[in-house]
């Protein structure tokens, strides 16, 4: 996780921390496509999985 949001969210150049880390979660849990759910984002195999 640090060097994700060091890397992708400009960790070195943030000055709010707690927001940054809203938005990773954010990205991580919604967004981000995952190798384990066949490179789909985690809502989109919820929702083609019908959970």
């Amino acid at each position: 996780m640090k060097e994700e949001l060091y890397m992708d969210f400009d960790l070195a150049h943030c000055d709010d921390v707690p927001k940054l880390l809203d938005d990773y979660v954010r990205y991580f849990n919604e967004q981000r496509l995952a190798a384990a759910l066949d490179y789909k984002s985690p809502i989109q195999y919820r929702t083609e999985s019908g959970f």
